[in-house]
């Protein structure tokens, strides 16, 4: 006889709950992973200032399902229990929300603003670097090209700006399901926000509004206004927690900002700390750098060829006379790479010989 399949979550709920009520249930696949129950967590484990909450109410997939079709609160009806690492529970989260498709059921925006989040104010370096991650994924997804230089002087929009963008968007939708207006004040309402210079905080507040707001939208033009203006706070976020980790004050960070920055923007995003880099770099920073240049290759399309030949001298130098051997070894791979008709071998002295061969090491080095 074969033993009997133990019921599914989904399948628990619709017995506890009743065949009348099957409709309820989200169309969630199975095994489930529900991006909104990630993000609840995420919420609970952090304070509004983005340091930890030790103490909150966490919930699986199924338990999220049952507060959802209860309509429970979770804040009076359940009880806060200790979190003894809000880090680790926190990462666990942040994995599973971006094992979901960013395209399935809001999962998306809920990736792009908890990775915005993260990497701008999580206390733990391991979750920034995997939130810098993070945004590679799903900066792919939503079309993130370039960082947009913000001119000189500009602030980031203040609390009361984007309560009064978020009026204008409330009063346009308003007008429209009244009978009073065309949709010509969504649509100015939508260019208005889009005009603000947002930080994390400002793009999320909007987004979350645009996407809720989208939903109650009976007109497809206003649909297409409000999606417009979510594509574009979605860059926005990603743009913002690119440049966090970037400057980020761990090592990890930064060279996990650079990957996602190489993935959405390519390899030209390299030449610029390549050609010109920092004293006192640590080994993380440039095996990241010579790691990208092995997987990607050193551009040269768009690249002057002086700033690439400082490039190759960046690296020539590291394989040569960088003082760990783990370094040297990968920065001579990623010389392989960029230099395809050099020597192919792992050898200090081979490089050495090329740089000077070709006038890109200087002879007196030697």
């Amino acid at each position: 006889m074969h033993a009997t399949s133990p019921l599914r979550p989904i399948a628990v709920a619709a017995l506890i709950f009743g065949g009348s009520s099957c409709h309820l249930i989200p169309d969630i696949p199975d095994p489930l992973n529900i991006a909104e129950a990630k993000a609840r967590n995420l919420e609970q484990l952090h304070a509004d200032s983005g340091t930890y909450s030790y103490n909150a109410t966490l919930l699986g997939d199924f338990g999220y399902i049952i507060e959802s079709i209860t309509g429970r609160d979770r804040r009076s009806n359940l009880s806060k229990s200790p979190v003894a690492n809000p880090a680790k529970e926190t990462m666990v989260n942040l994995i599973e929300l971006m094992d979901s498709r960013p395209e399935s059921s809001g999962a998306g925006d809920l990736q792009v603003q908890w990775c915005a989040r993260l990497c701008a104010s999580d206390p733990s370096a391991l979750v920034r670097e995997r939130a810098a991650l993070g945004l590679g994924e799903v900066g792919a997804w939503a079309g993130f090209r370039a960082i947009r230089v913000a001119p000189q002087g500009v602030a980031y929009a203040t609390p009361e700006e984007i309560g009064a963008a978020l009026e204008g968007l409330l009063r346009g939708l308003r007008l429209r399901r009244e009978g009073g207006d065309d949709g010509a004040s969504l649509k100015s309402a939508c260019l208005d926000a889009r005009s603000l210079y947002l930080n994390v905080e400002g793009a999320w507040r909007l987004l979350s509004a645009a996407t809720s707001l989208r939903e109650q939208a009976n007109d497809d033009e206003d649909k297409a206004e409000l999606l417009t203006l979510s594509r574009h706070l979605r860059l926005r976020l990603v743009e913002e927690g690119l440049l966090s980790s970037l400057s980020d004050s761990s090592d990890l960070v930064r060279a996990a900002g650079l990957r996602s920055m190489v993935r959405l923007v390519g390899p030209q995003a390299m030449t610029g700390l390549l050609s010109q880099p920092m004293p006192g770099w640590s080994d993380t920073v440039i095996l990241g750098l010579v790691d990208l240049v092995a997987e990607y290759g050193l551009p040269d399309e768009g690249v002057p060829v002086n700033v690439r030949g400082m490039c190759l001298r960046s690296i020539l130098g590291w394989a040569v006379d960088h003082p760990a051997a783990r370094v040297r070894t990968r920065s001579m791979l990623a010389l392989q790479r960029a230099v395809p008709e050099g020597p192919r071998s792992l050898r200090e002295e081979d490089w050495h010989r090329w740089g000077q061969s070709v006038g890109a090491w200087p002879s007196s080095s030697s």
